[in-house]
């Protein structure tokens, strides 16, 4: 079947699905280069925000004593300024509380005491609350990763298209290459090729093939006007209609061999 081989390779068919399969392989390579962008856009966005996450959650984790945690998450809030700011001036409340205490004559009875130690509580507790509501912000910051999964799982499934319209456009040219070389033409179901004698030049005996006389020839000028040309090898369909007339018809006003059937001959 050499012959066949070649005369499918020259054939016009394979040309067109060429075409076909550039124009997929061109175009699935402008989606997924499209696609990389829109994914590397994603990871640029998702970058800092997810830099601030991954920080806060370390502080939260070491603040509540957790694996993985920064263990040196209370000192580090202590020097947020979010926690200064909220904190305030403690050394200047405290003043204030001691000249509200002389000038009402209480500054040394045990209440004084009682108000500082108050005051410097609830300025740490609410500058921790402060602290802490920022951390759980930073924490809880939308994040684009089901996106990017998404954008990642998108190049795959479009290359993968890409690769199956590739090879079945290069596949159907190669098969109508193969059927233009063998002159096959298809009816219904059944594949009949091109097999009259008249169409054929240089015939030569190849063996036996199929419980048939097989041959190898060049197609004429009658058979170029049918869009076959080239040399090809099969049977001649005179000497099928002696003893396999069922398997004989005509086209275009020549005789074909339908070589479907005649394949399944054992």
């Amino acid at each position: 079947m050499g012959k066949i081989v070649k005369g499918v390779t020259d054939a016009v068919g394979l040309t067109d699905s060429r075409e076909g399969a550039r124009a997929v392989r061109e175009g699935t390579a402008q989606q997924v280069a499209a696609e990389r962008e829109a994914l590397n856009y994603l990871k640029q966005r998702e970058a800092l925000p997810q830099q601030f996450r991954e920080g806060a959650l370390t502080q939260l984790g070491g603040l509540y004593g957790l694996e993985g945690g920064d263990a040196d998450a209370y000192q580090n809030i202590q020097n947020n300024p979010i926690y200064q700011a909220a904190l305030g001036d403690i050394g200047m409340q405290e003043e204030a509380i001691l000249r509200n205490q002389s000038a009402t004559g209480a500054l040394r009875s045990s209440g004084t005491e009682q108000m500082l130690a108050r005051n410097q509580q609830q300025r740490q507790f609410g500058a921790l609350q402060a602290a802490l509501g920022g951390l759980q912000g930073l924490a809880s910051l939308p994040s684009n990763a089901n996106q990017i999964a998404a954008q990642t799982a998108g190049i795959g499934q479009t290359q993968r298209q890409g690769t199956i319209g590739y090879t079945q456009s290069k596949l159907a040219g190669e098969q109508a290459a193969f059927d233009e070389t063998m002159g096959l033409v298809k009816t219904g179901a059944e594949i009949f090729g091109f097999s009259d004698v008249r169409l054929k030049s240089d015939i030569k005996p190849a063996g036996t093939r199929y419980g048939q006389d097989w041959f190898t020839w060049n197609w004429n000028d009658k058979a170029q006007l049918l869009g076959l040309f080239g040399e090809s090898e099969g049977v001649i369909a005179d000497l099928v209609k002696e003893s396999r007339p069922d398997l004989v018809g005509i086209s275009k006003g020549y005789l074909t061999v339908n070589y479907e059937a005649l394949a399944n001959e054992r």
